[in-house]
């Protein structure tokens, strides 16, 4: 555990902090969980390079460096509940609940969700919790969190902005047709029918999936 924490901090230092993700808080964050931990075995060696590693169900791991962007970007803070769409393998989960006051990680994959909690044994401090719900059938639960982030790229961005609350934020990426390369952005919800779009990095990244 040691080496490998050393590598964390590394991978922090070293090109986490080069890619002007300064604050503080986040990088904290970053350093205190082994990403290792969370990395299917195959992938270890490769848990601190900013890649994206394969999970399964044709999904991938965010890279380290967009997974400090959206933090950095959604400046999440203790008092706040938050709503996490694609739970994976739990890191990203992991890292919110350091920041926030709760974490709702959900996914369509049941595989992810107890492996998550898997993942999670030991190292949570019991305010996240993990569950197989699908959010395309069950959009109004956005309007209940003033925080939500989608890990996966929805083609309809309008329904999620429908189910938001006043003052709420969500950061999402866009699928545009044909496009290899996602936008990831935070929608500020201001009345309504109003909202801000912030553009925060451009990725490649898996669509949302649909369940069974």
């Amino acid at each position: 555990m040691k080496e490998d924490n050393t590598n964390t901090i590394n991978m922090v230092e070293n090109h986490i902090r080069t890619l002007n993700v300064i604050d503080d808080g986040v990088l904290d964050t970053l350093k205190k969980i082994s990403r290792r931990s969370f990395v299917p075995d195959k992938y270890k060696s490769f848990a601190h390079v900013d890649m994206s590693i394969p999970i399964g169900f044709n999904q991938k791991m965010l890279l380290p460096s967009v997974e400090a962007k959206i933090l950095q970007a959604m400046d999440i803070k203790k008092s706040e509940d938050v709503l996490l769409v694609g739970s994976g393998t739990g890191y990203f989960s992991t890292c919110i609940s350091m920041l926030a006051n709760r974490v709702y990680s959900i996914d369509v994959v049941e595989d992810f969700i107890e492996n998550a909690k898997k993942n999670c044994s030991g190292i949570s401090s019991g305010n996240m919790n993990f569950e197989k719900l699908n959010i395309l059938n069950n959009l109004k639960l956005i309007k209940s969190y003033k925080a939500t982030i989608f890990t996966i790229a929805t083609d309809n961005i309008d329904q999620i902005l429908d189910n938001m609350d006043n003052g709420a934020r969500c950061f999402i990426f866009e699928n545009i047709a044909n496009c290899p390369i996602q936008k990831g952005m935070i929608v500020y919800k201001t009345n309504k029918s109003s909202y801000l779009k912030e553009y925060v990095l451009e990725t490649n990244i898996q669509t949302i999936l649909t369940g069974e």
